[in-house]
């Protein structure tokens, strides 16, 4: 799975989340004030101005201050019930449609039959709830405004922050239930569309016998199904593992004997498919070619830098540090699971994969274990149980075994060193390729968890198109939400690019800032092609310096729905950390909050009731 950042602790991030909210929140209610003054100052003067300005922000707090929760759920229930009157319903016949034609175009033999439907399914549903919700608040009260039907509430006493706060809730209360009802038929289906099973008869298998000739188990396939087998390797008592293919494994087990006395054979459900894996993650260094350490990989040419790449047949390593390591947690040895990804500079054999090692060394007092093969394939996850009783190799060069624990790893702390063996080949890792799988979590409650950051996705759409709904007229609110959810999607990349260009490092973003762009574009100079280092580029540099200090700043304040979805954590397997979970709710409720005092603001400023 793909994780630029990492994912730091809720009480880590909280301090600062809120250091940097209020700062956002004091320059967007400055620049507010400012604006509104020069609108009124324009009117009526620059001293009528101030004084209007002043006015209008005593009052808008005034209405913020303790709404009441009736009113407000009587307004919520009107929302509702304008809803079912303009058949949102009809959303859950479309999402029925999508299900049940999905089978024709969704390939069950794809490479991750799993990502492929998970993926299919919380894209589907988090776009029509999202799109259900943004039309209803975007139009509803432009809407009442215009056919004055909204003068028989303003009429009554209640304050604009109920309508506002009344519209956000009744409209997120109908995405809740249409999310639960998605949900609930897409987890169905994903269950049911990536469930399977195998046959193997013993036709499809043979003995393996050992070196003196002795029985050793046997060897075979399964039978064709979703377009895959498996290939099955059995002990010597028949029972065994059917190998991973399509991201996935099954157990094997002898399940009795025919008349002729023949052993037959039943294939357990797919392992590996619907899991919620709790990964314990190190931190990634990287030695040249040479041994000596180096703050990155090799560079193959992709425009891609999230993997690094270390060269086959030299002393090129990646080593991980892991952290927290204990023989409480992980009783029977270590299971490191690991994506490499390979680059070859000639074909091979395909199907052969890349061999390597791995190999387990105390950080402390370089101890190593021995080297434990590996055969790096694209496309699948590999799994290496690491024994709690391996041999180390001492300084003689003899093999000595010991306790895992004991030896090797040091306060909790232990290195793992992944090497590529064949020459003129490449592994490729970023830090998150490599984990300790720490335990497993519930795929339902994983896929739930995922639902929530939808949830997230549809509230912050709800408040937005609502904020915007009370100074504008419907469509043209409708296209300043998108806009806005649109810059929004560009906030870490815009983030990358500033960083990129302050700190000098192209790797982060290669490319450039818009000047340096626009010059690569007009001489049709590659993005990973370094500029050399003439007073025009170092000019053109800084302009691109200047120009972004504002981008970033501003990016800042725009949503970004894409950081609070999860669904690549579903996806690949993994369990989404509480700890993000929350991050999200915080981000969420502070824009929603932002939206919501300057509806108020904006809506007060019409007065709707004159």
């Amino acid at each position: 799975m793909v994780l630029e950042e990492q994912i730091p602790q809720f009480a880590a991030w909280i301090g600062p989340a809120l250091l940097r909210y209020a700062a956002a929140a004091s320059v967007s209610l400055l620049v507010a004030a400012i604006l509104a003054w020069l609108a009124q100052a324009i009117a009526h003067g620059p001293l009528a101005a101030g004084d209007r300005v002043y006015r209008g922000l005593l009052a808008g707090l005034g209405d913020l201050s303790l709404p009441s929760p009736r009113r407000v759920w009587a307004l919520a229930r009107l929302a509702i019930q304008e809803s079912l009157r303009r058949n949102v319903l009809v959303v859950l016949a479309l999402f029925a449609l999508l299900i049940l034609f999905a089978g024709w175009f969704l390939d069950p033999a794809s490479v991750h039959p799993g990502r492929l439907y998970i993926g299919f399914i919380l894209s589907a549903t988090n776009l029509l709830v999202c799109l259900v919700t943004l039309v209803l608040a975007v139009f509803s009260l432009p809407a009442d405004i215009k056919s004055r039907t909204i003068q028989t509430v303003t009429t009554k006493p209640v304050r604009t922050s109920e309508i506002v706060l009344g519209r956000i809730l009744g409209f997120a209360a109908v995405g809740t239930c249409l999310l639960a009802l998605m949900g609930l038929a897409g987890w169905a289906f994903v269950v049911r569309s990536v469930s399977h099973g195998h046959t193997l008869e013993a036709d499809d298998i043979f003995e393996v016998a050992d070196g003196e000739g002795s029985p050793a188990g046997a060897e075979g396939r399964t039978s064709l199904d979703r377009g895959h087998r498996h290939r099955v390797t059995l002990e010597a008592g028949g029972s065994g593992i059917a190998e991973t293919a399509q991201g996935h494994r099954h157990e094997v087990t002898v399940s009795g004997t025919t008349a002729a006395g023949e052993k037959t054979f039943s294939v357990g459900p797919a392992s590996g498919l619907l899991e919620a894996r709790r990964p314990l993650r190190g931190t990634l260094r990287f030695l040249d070619r040479e041994g000596r350490p180096t703050a990155k990989g090799i560079s193959v040419g992709a425009e891609w830098a999230y993997r690094q790449y270390i060269e086959g047949g030299s002393a090129a390593t990646a080593i991980w540090t892991f952290e927290g390591v204990s023989p409480g947690d992980f009783p029977d040895g270590l299971p490191l699971e690991m994506i490499v990804r390979v680059f070859r500079t000639y074909k091979g054999d395909i199907e052969e994969g890349i061999h390597g090692t791995v190999q387990v060394r105390n950080p402390t007092t370089g101890l190593r274990g021995e080297s434990l093969p590996i055969v790096a394939r694209e496309f699948t996850i590999d799994s290496l149980l690491i024994p709690r009783r391996i041999n180390t190799v001492l300084a003689n060069g003899e093999l000595q075994e010991v306790d895992l624990f004991a030896e090797l790893v040091s306060d909790g702390r232990i290195e793992v060193w992944l090497q590529c063996l064949e020459p003129a080949q490449y592994y490729g890792v970023a830090q998150a390729d490599f984990y300790l799988r720490a335990g497993d979590g519930s795929f339902a409650l994983n896929y739930a968890k995922s639902c929530v950051g939808i949830w997230f996705c549809m509230l912050l759409v709800t408040a937005l198109g609502v904020m915007f709904s009370t100074f504008l007229s419907g469509p043209v609110a409708l296209l300043a939400t998108i806009a806005t959810l649109m810059i929004g999607q560009f906030r870490e990349f815009i983030a990358r690019l500033f960083e990129s260009q302050v700190t000098g490092d192209a790797t982060i973003v290669p490319g450039g800032g818009p000047i340096e762009s626009l010059y690569r574009i007009v001489t049709q100079t590659s993005i990973t092609m370094e500029l050399d280092q003439t007073p025009a580029v170092l000019a053109m540099k800084l302009v691109d310096t200047i120009l972004l200090a504002p981008m970033r700043v501003a990016a800042g304040i725009f949503p970004s729905l894409s950081s609070l979805g999860t669904s690549d954590f579903v996806a690949g397997g993994f369990d989404i950390p509480a700890d993000l979970l929350a991050a999200h709710a915080c981000e969420t409720l502070g824009y929603v909050l932002a939206f919501f005092v300057a509806g108020v603001f904006c809506l007060k400023a019409r007065e709707v009731a004159s």
